[in-house]
């Protein structure tokens, strides 16, 4: 699997919590992946299980994972920044590649706040 493959998997499970409260347990997962060539890329991602229950969601933040890697580029390992929040967690990573040209790789769960 090459990694611009893993930016677009996002592995959705639901399972019910209390079947009374109208509270359910979704696993989100989020990776931002820029690449340019095999040797030159960046991958931020981040996962952790959402709970939401009466139409509001939040981030079991004892469940976040952070992945920040990369090759090829220079970064700045004081920016790159994990943050566990229970509203938000994301991953970010700012980067430049060797050309000059810079960036950000950006990882955010629930990630369909990301649009």
């Amino acid at each position: 699997m090459s990694l611009v493959s893993i930016a677009s998997v996002s592995a959705w499970t639901s399972k019910t919590v209390i079947p009374s409260s109208g509270c359910r347990r979704m696993y989100d997962h989020d990776a931002d992946t820029p690449q340019w060539s095999q040797d030159e890329w960046v991958w931020a991602s981040v996962s952790g299980w959402l709970n939401i229950c009466d139409g509001r969601i939040t981030v079991d933040t004892s469940t976040v994972k952070h992945v920040a890697d990369w090759s090829g580029v220079k970064v700045d390992r004081s920016g790159v920044q994990r943050y566990r929040g229970a509203r938000v967690s994301f991953t970010k990573i700012p980067y430049e590649r060797y050309n000059g040209e810079r960036g950000v790789a950006f990882a955010l769960i629930p990630h369909f706040y990301k649009h």
